[in-house]
């Protein structure tokens, strides 16, 4: 692969990401189903690529790289994380990151116990690692369906990303079209009062567009122009740790063949190393978490194009019936989640947190953010605020299990891994409840 190879790949992606903005912000249909503009991306590059008619002329090597814009994502995540206090985790946020940690864990165990049991049963040449597929995609996203198909195949099973990836598209659809079902089911029961039309809706939501007086800045220039733009100094930093990323990954699984640790994994510690070192030396103020975040975003929207634009179909057709009940069983658990487990686990508007968590669960948090919008016109509710709170934490979990959970499960390490979920799950049942009993009674008082 040349250097223009490289560029021409990039700019193929951004002429759909143009294109495809172009369409979003213009067709009524489109606009309705909120789709992200890189899922649209991906879908049409999908149609048009090498998978498809195969009219763009993408290179051969344009399907690797999710591997290093995961390890990218990644680096930006860890340096602009910020890990809350434990009081503040407690007083404002516990009941709902005890809540996020059984959805969680329930999707990563029923994904285990359905591939490694029960689809095995039936369709013996699968792996005992299929049903991860699920989690990797609706919890994960196409972030960590990449970052886990990339695991699978260094281990072997170089079919995961392709699932993986399918996983998390069909979880974003779902997260939209059942969100939206879900919210005009609550409206008809009473359980939220107000219920935002889509012809109501801001033009940011439906269009995607930000009219002049309503926008802000992207971020904040930390350093003089003169000596070097802020954004380069931004993209620096995360390039660096993205390459010490690969470094130590290839360093830490040359330690011993059993050992497989993920580029994105250490990118996110030394990401969080460096946000750490630079915070104690005094120049973290010359860094700002928004221009982290826009680094990451962008690096994840193009990740997202190139994921689903090189997916397998003839991949997708060899595993068609098993994955079709992985997403059936994955989005009837979301369900049981948001309508029974929520009003168990949380008390005051359960159902606009039910709603949120449905659109995280299956999709994304910025879906997540859109249904919350909807359900929630008026703002009532201090969900948002709370996540933030409750997200650091568990997103700690989510990592180690991303990172850990493929070389478990193909080393046989089957029932001690669900045994490990099942006793996690229980001490975050207690901690809830205890939780959900300490805000009542405080209500009470």
């Amino acid at each position: 692969m040349t250097i223009w190879s490289l560029t021409i790949d990039f700019g193929i992606a951004s002429g759909l990401i143009l294109l495809c903005k172009l369409i979003r912000a213009n067709v009524t249909l489109v606009q309705k189903l909120f789709m992200p503009v890189a899922l649209i991306a991906g879908l049409l590059g999908l149609a048009l690529g090498p998978q498809g008619a195969d009219i763009l002329p993408f290179s051969g090597s344009f399907n690797a790289y999710g591997g290093m814009l995961i390890a990218v994502i990644f680096a930006g995540v860890g340096l602009s994380t910020r890990f809350p206090a434990p009081s503040l985790l407690v007083s404002r946020s516990g009941q709902l990151w005890a809540f996020n940690q059984m959805a969680t864990a329930s999707q990563w165990l029923l994904g285990l116990v359905a591939g490694a049991l029960l689809f095995t049963y039936f369709w013996p040449d699968l792996s005992p690692a299929f049903g991860l597929i699920m989690p990797a995609g609706f919890m994960g996203g196409h972030g960590t369906a990449v970052a886990m198909g990339n695991s699978f195949a260094e281990l072997g099973w170089a079919d995961a990303t392709t699932l993986a990836l399918t996983s998390a598209t069909v979880g974003v659809f779902a997260a939209i079209l059942i969100g939206l079902a879900i919210i005009r089911y609550g409206a008809r029961k009473g359980l939220i009062s107000g219920l935002t039309p889509f012809e109501q809706m801001e033009k940011h939501h439906r269009k995607g567009l930000i009219e002049a007086a309503d926008r802000v800045a992207i971020g904040k220039e930390t350093v003089s122009a003169s000596s070097i733009d802020a954004l380069s100094l931004h993209i620096a930093l995360i390039l660096l740790i993205t390459a010490g990323a690969y470094y130590l990954s290839s360093y830490l699984s040359g330690l011993n063949d059993f050992i497989s640790v993920p580029t994105f994994a250490c990118a996110f510690l030394l990401g969080t190393v460096s946000r750490s070192l630079l915070d104690r030396l005094g120049l973290l103020q010359h860094f700002d978490v928004k221009l982290f975040n826009h680094v990451s975003s962008t690096a994840t929207d193009y990740l997202i194009v190139f994921g689903i634009a090189s997916i397998k179909i003839t991949v997708l057709l060899s595993y068609a019936v098993p994955l079709l009940a992985l997403m059936i069983i994955g989005l009837l658990l979301c369900l049981f989640m948001v309508f029974y487990v929520a009003p168990r686990m949380l008390d005051e508007r359960w159902f606009e947190k039910g709603v949120f968590s449905w659109g995280w669960m299956t999709g994304t948090v910025a879906i997540a953010i859109l249904l919350l919008r909807i359900a929630d016109p008026d703002r009532k509710t201090s969900i948002l605020d709370d996540y933030a709170i409750a997200y650091v934490p568990g997103a700690v979990f989510d990592i180690i299990l991303i990172s850990f959970m493929p070389g478990l499960i193909l080393q046989g390490f089957i029932y001690e891994t669900m045994a490990a979920l099942v006793a996690y799950m229980i001490v975050v049942g207690v901690i809830g409840r205890m939780l959900k009993g300490r805000a009542l009674r405080l209500k009470a008082a």
